[in-house]
């Protein structure tokens, strides 16, 4: 399942930190695997720009308002569909197979 489109992951946070990471490693674990995680973040005070850009996400900064950030992060995905998700869910390894 390497092959089919991309599917790209919006995630929006600000200050999420303790929760982030749960969430990308998730992303990570997925059996589709042609995937590009997006996070935009919206001044978080804490790490959690750094956390993300260490498990790999594409980073970028926009506020105030959640839905502002996820039509941003919607207008530079590549991907032919989109999983827009917040920060403290974590996903099952198949989820995005079976949403494709």
């Amino acid at each position: 399942m390497n092959r089919g489109q991309i599917v790209s992951i919006i995630i929006t946070t600000k200050n999420e930190e303790d929760v982030i990471q749960r969430l990308i490693q998730s992303i990570k674990k997925q059996t589709y695997k042609n995937l590009e995680i997006i996070l935009v973040d919206n001044n978080s005070q804490d790490k959690t720009v750094e956390v993300a850009i260490k498990w790999g996400a594409q980073v970028h900064n926009l506020g105030p308002e959640r839905s502002s950030q996820r039509n941003f992060g919607a207008k530079v995905a590549k991907g032919k569909y989109l999983l827009i998700l917040d920060a403290d869910m974590e996903l099952t390894p198949e989820v995005v197979s079976e949403c494709v």
